[in-house]
């Protein structure tokens, strides 16, 4: 099957993980798998596997006034819908909001397939009124729209049912190299202490994420574990003002600003323990595969995700959200009782297990299938009729 995946860039977030994932699982299963970015190759942080191709359109850029907005859409449209065509797919799966809502819009009357996925929970994060009314008035257009976590697909209660699917994200357990693993921990920043215990946090260093939760609920434990430290890996917006806040919290040597790194997994199978502070989730990537590494997690318990992931006192512990002191007392719970964070850990690596990539792909594959049935039935009729 040709299949060809839709996406902004290929920046480094949890959603382009997904992407780079599904294209590797799809190529290894014998499918012909496209990816197509609005951005071009400048941005990218993660690489497709081998036999992908790509197709970079380089034609998002800032515009000064509506009319200049206007056109550029509209040339987007233009561009989108010439690329997608020209790969011949057989389905399009398009990622995140706005490039589902340009996906849908281009390949209108197409009849071309089109699944959209989405990546963030509508109730607790908006793209502004406008994405909000053209989100409205395009996904009924989609084939299905595909949710990440069940508390995601709840916010589509608008659509119908038949429209609607929940698929994970798959969660895979990274192949080990002790000695490329050490070579990296060796390379990594002068101020991160190798003769401590960490504490990682992984994402993007954006107001979502509460890593200004994060750093609170440390400085009221740090003191109490001097043989600890937390490691902050990501990049973003919000860097110096973190940076600035550990400082005024008297965390200077406690805690470490790494940015985004190209093996996040030598740190975490390094690590003791995986702390998630988020103000709201979808299905979060950097949770799930922290738990692959055999880590203890904590998370908060936003609206959607984590607690699809973690079960609770079994491979993890979830905390209300945005409430530093439970996130606190919980850190320095596990923080003081390795018995504790080996218990966990003991069933953490089974989130690869209930989240596999071959279960993930065999349900992508029998959306395909349903869909590929569905289309030729809605045909067939059209020729009769």
């Amino acid at each position: 099957m040709n299949i060809t995946l839709v996406i902004s860039s290929l920046y480094g977030g949890g959603a382009e993980r997904v992407v780079v994932l599904l294209a590797k699982g799809l190529i290894d299963r014998g499918h012909k798998v496209t990816v197509i970015t609005l951005y071009g190759k400048e941005r990218d942080f993660y690489s497709l596997p081998k036999g992908v191709n790509r197709i970079a359109l380089g034609i998002m850029s800032d515009s000064i006034n509506v009319l200049q907005a206007l056109y550029s859409n509209l040339f987007r449209l233009v561009k989108l819908r010439e690329a997608i065509i020209s790969t011949k797919p057989d389905i399009v799966i398009s990622h995140l909001t706005s490039t589902n809502i340009l996906t849908i819009i281009s390949l209108f009357q197409s009849k071309i397939p089109v699944l959209v996925t989405e990546h963030s929970d509508p109730k607790m994060f908006s793209y502004g009124r406008i994405w909000e009314l053209l989100r409205r008035f395009s996904y009924p257009y989609a084939d299905r729209v595909v949710s990440v976590s069940q508390g995601v697909d709840v916010a589509f209660n608008w659509l119908a049912k038949s429209k609607r699917l929940v698929i994970y994200n798959p969660f895979v357990l990274q192949q080990q190299n002790e000695q490329e693993d050490q070579e990296f921990i060796l390379s990594l920043n002068q101020d991160v202490n190798r003769e401590k215990k960490w504490v990682v946090a992984m994402g993007r260093l954006l107001p979502q994420k509460g890593f200004d939760i994060l750093l609170s609920a440390f400085a009221k434990i740090a003191h109490l574990h001097p043989d600890w430290q937390l490691l902050i890996l990501g990049k973003g917006e919000l860097r110096d003002e973190l940076e600035q806040r550990k400082e005024s919290l008297g965390l200077s040597n406690k805690v470490v600003f790494l940015g985004a790194v190209s093996n996040p997994f030598a740190i975490l199978r390094r690590a003791k323990l995986f702390v998630m502070s988020s103000r709201h989730e979808a299905f979060p990537m950097a949770l799930g595969e922290a738990m692959a590494c055999g880590l203890p997690a904590i998370s908060t318990d936003c609206h959607s995700g984590p607690r699809e992931i973690i079960r609770d006192g079994i491979d993890g512990i979830l905390v209300p959200s945005e409430d530093i002191s439970s996130l606190a007392k919980t850190m320095d719970n596990l923080m003081s009782n390795e018995i504790l964070r080996q218990h966990l850990s003991a069933r953490a690596p089974e989130v690869t297990e209930r989240f596999s990539i071959e279960k993930i792909l065999s349900e992508w594959e029998s959306l395909f299938k349903l869909i590929l049935w569905e289309k030729s039935k809605s045909n067939l009729k059209e020729v009769i009729s």
